[in-house]
This record gives structure tokens, sequence and C-alpha cells, in this order.
């Protein structure tokens, strides 16, 4: 009987024991979990709401843009943004480890001259791309001193002197400039920002800009090998050419002296048109008119790039009242801002007008970023997506970002 007892005791203790080692080893397992960051349910929890913030942000910036939202299967995977604009890929896509956001541009048309241009806050990372490759920026005076980690390079000197006209040359410093890691190569730009974007602003602002810069790389791209083909002579001809056609065939049938003395007086009659046709091109740019939306915006955006014409202009123009119209796309208090300072007030971004860019024809928005009284918070709200006509002075214009700052904002 009392072996009984005995043996159930032991047997007791023992399943004691036992629940206790089991107990003692769930906790360590859940320490080990915390301490890699995997098992805080408030972690998991704000992982869900960033990620759906995120997503929505992704999915506005998409719509605004005509491409497409890829939504991700899972809170851990990889949201995207795919789709074309004028024969352009577009491909926007997030990494993690560190967290990054990578806009990629595909041209249409390869450049095919082994071109690469690089920028990189790793320099062991811009060593191993120009590996075995002739760096040529110091050979081609591209890129001042200063601009470190940093390279340039193509199979051929001839190709890439060719290549880079003086217009791609401004494009690919700026662009160097701008960014802190990018990667442009014959068939596409890469730029990567650190962190994981959730501004539809931002992403919209960055997708435009990189796309810029593919447009100056990227369009009406001449493959290496087509120039060469065309003699020297050829190059010289066609400005001569219309005149030698005109006069050319005349002198055949005729005497040399007749068409000659008839050829003077018909080009004194055709400067006397040139001139007066000249004049009126300076008459519309009068001040009360350049403040006017539809002659400003164009005149300031219209290049691919701003320059100093752009900001010669502006500068005119600076600290004037205007009266525009545009469309509320957001608006919120702030009161601290590096543009407008500690003024405060409701910081409200409005689309102005599209405008065909450039050499090629590109469509783009235009936007306003405009400071209004707090007291105007609400009234915007209810305004958010209509067109409205409101007063401000110009403060700024940013060329990247294609926008323009105005202070003192009033609803009209």
């Amino acid at each position: 009987m009392h072996l009984i007892f005995i043996l159930i005791f032991i047997f007791i203790v023992l399943s004691v024991l036992g629940k206790i080692a089991k107990a003692a080893k769930t906790v360590n397992t859940t320490a080990k979990k915390a301490r890699r960051g995997t098992f805080n349910p408030l972690d998991g929890l704000g992982k869900v709401f960033n990620a759906s913030a995120r997503n929505e942000a992704w999915m506005k910036a998409a719509g605004d843009l005509g491409l497409s939202f890829i939504r991700p299967s899972t809170m851990y995977d990889n949201p995207s943004i795919a789709g074309r604009i004028n024969g352009f890929e577009i491909y926007v896509t997030t990494e993690r480890d560190p967290d990054q956001t990578v806009y990629r541009i595909t041209f249409p048309k390869s450049i095919d001259i082994g071109f690469l241009a690089m920028r990189d806050k790793v320099l062991t990372m811009l060593n191993r791309q120009f590996s075995g490759r002739k760096r040529l920026e110091k050979i081609l005076n591209l890129l001042p001193d200063n601009l470190i980690n940093s390279a340039v390079s193509a199979y051929e000197e001839k190709s890439l002197t060719r290549f880079l006209t003086q217009e791609r040359r401004d494009a690919l410093l700026k662009c160097l400039k701008l960014y802190d890691t990018v990667k442009i190569d014959d068939n596409s730009i890469t730029v990567t920002y650190d962190g994981i974007e959730q501004n539809p602003e931002r992403l919209c602002a960055r997708i435009n800009t990189a796309l810029m810069f593919a447009r100056a790389f990227g369009c009406d791209v001449e493959p290496a090998g087509v120039s060469s083909t065309i003699p020297p002579e050829s190059r010289k001809m066609p400005p001569a050419s219309p005149n030698d056609i005109k006069v050319m065939p005349q002198p055949e049938p005729l005497s040399r002296n007749a068409p000659l003395r008839e050829e003077q007086p018909v080009k004194k009659k055709e400067t006397e048109p040139v001139i007066a046709e000249t004049a009126p091109q300076t008459q519309p740019v009068s001040d009360n008119n350049l403040l006017r939306k539809e002659v400003l915006i164009p005149a300031l955006f219209g290049s691919t790039f701003a320059g100093a014409k752009e900001k010669e202009l502006f500068e005119k123009v600076k600290g004037r009242d205007v009266v525009w119209s545009g469309t509320v796309k957001s608006e919120y208090e702030f009161g601290m801002d590096f543009v407008f300072g500690s003024q405060g007030g409701v910081k409200t971004t409005l689309e102005l007008m599209d405008i065909q860019q450039g050499t090629y024809s590109m469509k783009v928005k235009i936007k306003a970023v405009v400071c209004f009284p707090k007291e105007d918070l609400q009234k915007l709200r209810a305004l958010n997506g209509k067109e409205i006509t409101f007063s401000g002075i110009l403060l700024k214009f940013e060329g990247f970002a294609k926008e323009v700052y105005l202070t003192s904002g009033k609803l009209v």
C-alpha cells in the first residue's frame, strides 16, 4: 500500500517538473523572438497600419500618373508601381535591409555604347561596377573634383563624346549631383532613396524627375555605328545645300552674270519681312501679361531642365501678386517649413495646368504649393478635388519638382 502512494507521489513530482521545464523553454523562446523583433504584437499591429498607409499612398500616386499599382500579397512583400509613359517603362518598388525605395525608368531603345554612369554612397559598390572598365570622366572633363563617388565609362571614348551632347552633359552633371545613389546604363536609369516612401506627392515628383533624366539620355538615341558611316563631307553639306540647289541649275542655260544681278534685289526684298516678323515676338512679354498662368508657367517649365534663363525670368516676377486657378490636391497645417519658414499656416498643393515640356513634347503636370492662413484649413478640406481661384505672392520655383511656391495665399 505504501509503495503505491510512493509511486503516485513520484509521478506527480515528475509531471510538475516537466511542466516547469516546458514553461521555462517557452519563456526563453519568447525572449529570443522579442530580441529579434519578431514577436512583439504591437510591432505587428504597427506594420499592418504602415503597410495599409503605404499601399494607399502608392495607389494614389499610380492613379495620378496613369500607372498600375501592384498590391503585395502580404504586408511583408514589396509593393510596386508599373506602366509606361511616352514609351518609357516605369517601375518603382521597395527593398529591405536596409529599407529603400527604388525608381527604375527603362529607355524605349538601348543607347548601345556600353554607357555606364554612377554615383554611390558605398565606394566599394562603385569600384565593383567599374572593375575592368576604362573610366572616362577625367579624360572628357565631365565631372568636377568635388563630385565624389561618381564615375562615367563607355566602350569607346569617341562613342561617348558623340553621345554626350551639351544637353546630355548638363543633364548628366545635374543627375549625379542630385542623387546620392544613381546608375545610368545603356538601357535604364535607376535611382535609390533611403526609406520606404509613403507620400504620394513625393512619389509622383520623384518619378517625374527620374523620367526627365531618362528622356535626356534615352530619346532619339543614335547607335554607336550610325554616324560613323556618314562621310564628313555629307555632314557639312545640308546647311549650304538649299542655296546651291537654287543657284546652280540657273547658270547652265543662261549666262553667269544674268542670274547674279537678278538675285541681289530678291535677297534685299526677303530681308525686309524677316525684320518685321521678329519685332512682334518681343511685344507679348509685357509685365502684366507675364504674370498670367498661361504665360509664366510654360516659360518657367517648358525646358527639360531649368537653367539660368528660367531663374533670371523668375527673379523678375518674384514677390509679385498673382491670381490663378487650380485643383486642390492636398492640404495640411504646419508650424515650420523649409520654404515658408516658421510663420505657420496651411500648406496646400494645387494642380495648375499640363504643359508640353522639352524637345520631345512630354506632357507634365505643374503644381502650385501655396501657404494659406490656418483659419482656411476647413474650407480647403471641403474644396479638395475641386478647382478654385486663389491669389498669392510668388516666392520660389522648383524646376525638378515642377512646383511654384506662393505665400500669403487667399481664396478668391
